[in-house]
């Protein structure tokens, strides 16, 4: 979905200089670019005032007020101007950090758990607006750390912990208390699933009806609107409605994730790669009235006349929108400790009070020319008498020619005339595939696909030949085998054989000697009266990442041929998707005792552990092995000079345990 973003500003832009740093304006949007290394702005609140480590920024007099004495950094602020952060922790001599907050002027450390050593570690990540609550992660010791909940009206400091999770963090709450972030259910700490916990150590993992995969919960609105990142992919979760919706990582990166999201469901957050610059990210953000597809924020500003003057001419991370959506910060790419800070302020114009919820982008695949493609198109408005109308493209429900179709409406007021908003999205029908129900001249139908997330049951009477499922999307993780049970009908005592074909290098077409997969007969079977076959799908280590198809064909009598042919004339064949992600680390090597650097690098990559690394792998990120060493030792350095510059993936092992790490290779 595309929109032309704030058609009601004026396009006169004002450019001044300030004191601390530049300042754009078009209308009625403002963006401001800090002066300085260091600036980074890590939260605001609705007041627009923002929090760096060292002091508070405030948006409206571009002024910072510097970190107050009896402080040492700090990390959050709500919109009564309470602040979170660190405080002096006075043991014999040593002063050493605890968590504190401050409230109507003064400070007050929180503590730490009973029994902590000199090697606790903490982490202040939110305080709730009421200022009630606070939330991070907390550890007695050096290795145990969990998320924790601080009641700042009883003093009471919960350690919010399964003892089934090797870790967890907190880093949102809101009023009511509920805290969100991530567990890790693994004795490996490998695994971050996300999830939102309340006290008493009540943890549910979003969402719950989904298997447990990485990510994060980093946000929940006084709306319980919870926004963060699984298997990659931003998501937004609404509690209260129990509804579950993940998007597309925009073409060009290779993750995102949600940061913060406001009251009145405004969410932000960054897409990012590793390319030859490193780590690079672009702020994101989404809402209804803006598509549903994700935006980036610097459309928003370019779309005003606002010139980015970063470095590389991006926004990167965008990590905080205040709760009522005005105020929005973060900081350019670079790294954090250096990176300059940015604050918008977008005076209550981001979202407008009459729009179409557009829909994504529409991608379907067809074997039999035009495909009839339906869409609905939601008006929420407050301006009576609204109609939405046809511009150009194809109405829902209408039969869309093989390629791509762009289709637009207008949200056009009572008056027949006034433009109140647009909707611009592109339905792309392709037909690269081979069809493999030229051959069938019996209908006998596979009636349930079982495999990788997906679990889709199917008439046993159906009139096609071809089924196309491919909205349903199961996800794999390179090098990992998958069980896939198929049920079908048979037309009586015969037998039919099931044949699966993945397009693992996504090239549209299957090989058979690397892409296919036995799955095994059944035999007399109605469909539907559980007679069941099975095989095993392995996932290749040189996978290419992302959607690719997924064929079952199902033959009478022996297997396919090939993905294109049904040689007995009985059958069936349906189409899925299958998202390849990168294989999960399995590690338990310490974050903070296990080091790697430089990074980028250019001749020696060094390795450090406490304990004794054995062996090292490098591979690109096709998965192919480019470099192997054996190091056994507590550290070590790997020549990486032969490689050509790009970004490559090691793998160090220690005591039959894995550390996965990216790396740059100037």
């Amino acid at each position: 979905m595309k929109k032309k973003y704030f058609l009601q500003f004026s396009k006169v832009i004002i450019v001044s200089t300030l004191l601390l740093c530049i300042q754009f304006s078009a209308a009625q949007i403002e963006y401001r670019y800090l002066s300085g290394f260091g600036s980074a702005l890590l939260d605001i609140n609705n007041s627009g005032q923002a929090i760096k480590r060292q002091g508070v920024y405030d948006f409206a007099t571009s002024t910072t007020t510097p970190i107050d004495p009896e402080a040492q950094e700090l990390s959050g602020i709500n919109n009564y101007g309470d602040l979170i952060g660190s405080v002096p922790l006075l043991i014999g001599v040593d002063t050493y950090s605890q968590p504190g907050y401050k409230r109507d002027g003064v400070w007050y450390p929180m503590g730490v758990l009973p029994g902590s050593t000199v090697d606790a570690s903490f982490s202040n990540y939110q305080i709730s607006e009421n200022g009630k609550y606070i939330t991070g992660q907390m550890s007695p010791d050096c290795c145990n750390a969990q998320a924790f909940l601080y009641d700042t009206s009883t003093g009471v400091l919960e350690r919010i912990a399964d003892p089934a999770n090797e870790y967890s963090a907190g880093y949102t709450v809101n009023d009511s208390g509920i805290l969100g972030g991530w567990y890790d259910p693994q004795p490996t700490g490998t695994l971050r699933v996300p999830a939102y916990m309340t006290t008493g150590s009540v943890i549910t993992t979003v969402p719950a009806a989904l298997p447990q995969f990485n990510g994060e919960l980093n946000a929940i609105s006084n709306t319980n609107i919870m926004v963060g990142t699984r298997d990659g992919k931003p998501f937004i979760f609404d509690q209260v409605t129990n509804t579950y919706t993940d998007f597309p990582v925009p073409s060009g990166y290779e993750t995102a994730t949600f940061t913060s999201v406001s009251d009145n469901g405004i969410a932000v957050g960054y897409c990012q790669i590793f390319d030859f610059n490193g780590l690079t990210r672009e702020a994101i953000i989404h809402h209804p009235s803006l598509g549903n597809n994700l935006v980036f924020i610097k459309d928003l500003l370019t779309d005003v006349g606002i010139t980015i003057p970063t470095i590389d001419g991006k926004l990167g991370t965008a990590i905080a929108i205040s709760p009522d959506g005005n105020y929005l910060c973060g900081w350019e790419n670079a790294p954090f400790i250096f990176a300059t800070g940015w604050a918008i302020n977008f005076n209550s114009e981001l979202i407008s009070s009459c729009y179409i919820n557009c829909p994504q982008d529409i991608v379907s695949f067809s074997l039999t020319g035009p495909k009839v493609i339906e869409y609905t198109l939601p008006i929420i408005c407050e301006v009576p008498g609204s109609t939405i109308v046809l511009e150009s493209g194809l109405e829902s429900g209408s039969l869309f020619p093989i390629g791509s179709t762009d289709v637009v409406h207008n949200l056009i007021a009572a008056d027949g005339v006034t433009v109140l908003d647009y909707c611009f999205f592109t339905v792309t029908i392709t037909d690269t595939l081979c069809d493999p129900a030229a051959d069938i001249n019996i209908v006998e139908p596979i009636t349930l696909v079982n495999v990788a997330e997906i679990n889709n049951s199917s008439t046993e009477n159906p009139s096609n030949d071809y089924e196309d499922f491919t909205s349903i999307v199961g996800n794999v993780v390179r090098g990992q085998s998958y069980t896939a049970t198929f049920e079908g009908f048979t037309d009586g005592d015969f037998t039919d054989y099931f044949r699966v074909f993945v397009d693992w290098n996504q090239d549209q077409f299957f090989d058979i000697a690397t892409e296919s997969y036995y799955m095994g007969s059944i035999t007399n079977s109605t469909g539907i009266d559980g007679i069941q076959t099975s095989g095993i799908i392995i996932v290749p280590n040189d996978a290419v990442f992302g959607l690719t198809t997924m064929r079952i064909m199902k033959n009478k009598n022996n297997y396919s041929p090939d993905a294109c042919t049904i040689d007995s004339g009985s059958g069936q064949v349906e189409d899925y998707k299958l998202d390849v992600n990168p294989p999960l680390s399995t590690t338990s090597f310490s974050e903070t005792n296990f080091k790697s650097f430089p990074n980028p690098v250019k001749d020696n990559l060094n390795l450090i552990n406490t304990s004794i690394i054995e062996n090292v792998v490098i591979y690109n990120l096709l998965g192919q092995e480019v470099l192997q060493a054996k190091l056994n030792a507590k550290s070590g350095k790997i020549n990486v000079s032969t490689l050509a510059s790009g970004t490559y993936i090691v793998k160090a092992t220690s005591n039959s345990t894995v550390k996965t790490i990216k790396f740059i290779k100037e």
